[in-house]
């Protein structure tokens, strides 16, 4: 199937029935049978969230990355979130240098109404430090205050740093944890990630990439879709194509609105990214998708050309009511479905084997040492998680 959507772009696949954290599975199932850059688009930030842990999870060597909007709130602008700023930088910055078969972005409609710093600009604009090499401390402040970072007593979140003596902390955009760099002189001894709640070191490293502030500093002209930085090849997953235009329309509707409330005399991140307006209307999103192999697992989509139906049941609601609990269970025995119950929590798998045995409950299941969001029945391959 997906040799067949990257051969063919105009591709359009409906997957229906699917229920629960089945989609997790379908997607990770097909990414390790035939590896490929995959962008899935959730319905909002919190089914993006679920949906990437559940991919963590079945897909254990691989990184899942997660790309947010830049704000607090979805769709609410008085706000930004340097860590989801960060975040994003770290995901343009993966796809720029990935060398892997490909990567997977999860993410969800308001993150794909923002522009994304190209790339290439991005490159241009970062700043390389290694072991061994010479760091002049006066020209490394003013690189990163040119370039959003702001200077203080100790580092917490992207976008800060901290010169004490010959030891430097920086929190780039494009990390998880801030970095330490350890100077003799004006030479780079040391370089570690620690961790700003403990200040204790996590690992040496030999070279990092300071990544800048991606909406500070940078024009329109510097911005593209999201879209455009997509690796060749890359299939698109869509929850839902309906709520995607929705939201778009109303995100873009939204901003429009919130950039006529800017003073000219607001100097904030928010006012410079406003003015600028590097956002994307639904149609010019959709015709970025339009452009790609897509997957979608509700009708909407113009032009499908291949319908798989899974016959796919809900979890029954047991509300912690064990009897239920048991008779489902067996139920699916009766029916040589095979049970699997998911906990990333050894002492709760240890209580069921502890409430079967008090109430007698001869049941059948697997456990299996991870959680999934939703649980569901497929009586084709009979199986229940």
């Amino acid at each position: 199937m997906l040799g067949d959507l990257q051969d063919n772009p105009a591709s359009r696949i409906l997957l229906s029935g699917i229920v629960g954290s089945q989609d997790a599975f379908v997607i990770a199932g097909l990414y390790s049978a035939k590896p490929a850059p995959f962008l899935i688009i959730a319905e909002d930030r919190d089914a993006a969230a679920y949906l990437q842990n559940d991919l963590a999870g079945l897909l254990e060597k691989k990184p899942v990355h997660f790309f947010p909007d830049s704000f607090k709130r979805p769709g609410f602008f008085e706000e930004i979130n340097p860590t989801h700023v960060q975040m994003r930088a770290e995901v343009i910055h993966s796809l720029a240098v990935s060398r892997s078969a490909g990567e997977i972005l999860v993410t969800y409609p308001e993150a794909l109404f923002e522009q994304v710093l190209s790339p290439s600009v991005l490159q241009s604009n970062r700043l390389d430090i290694a072991i061994g090499e010479q760091l002049s401390i006066e020209d490394m402040s003013a690189f990163l205050v040119d370039f959003g970072f702001s200077m203080e007593d100790f580092v917490f979140e992207p976008g800060q740093f901290s010169v004490r003596g010959g030891i430097v902390d920086i929190f780039s955009y494009g990390n998880e944890l801030p970095y330490r760099i350890e100077l003799f002189d004006v030479e780079v001894e040391a370089i570690r990630t620690f961790n700003p709640l403990t200040q204790l070191s996590m690992q040496n490293i030999q070279r990092i990439s300071i990544i800048p502030n991606i909406n500070k500093g940078f024009h329109k002209k510097d911005k593209v879709s999201f879209f455009s930085i997509l690796p060749p090849g890359s299939i698109i997953w869509i929850k839902s194509p309906g709520m995607l235009s929705d939201k778009l329309d109303a995100c873009f509707e939204k901003a429009e609105a919130f950039a006529k409330t800017i003073s000219i005399l607001d100097e904030s991140e928010i006012a410079g990214l406003f003015r600028e307006k590097p956002f994307l209307s639904s149609k010019q999103v959709l015709q970025d998708i339009l452009r790609k192999p897509l997957i979608s697992f509700q009708q909407g989509l113009p032009g499908i050309s291949r319908t798989i139906s899974f016959n796919t049941k809900p979890q029954p609601s047991f509300n912690r009511n064990f009897d239920l609990l048991i008779q489902a269970l067996n139920d699916n025995t009766k029916q040589r479905i095979e049970n699997f119950i998911f906990s990333d929590s050894a002492r709760q798998i240890e209580r069921f084997y502890a409430i079967f045995e008090d109430l007698n409950a001869h049941v059948q299941f697997q456990p299996i040492p991870q959680t999934i969001r939703e649980g569901f029945t497929d009586p084709d391959i009979k199986i229940a998680c």
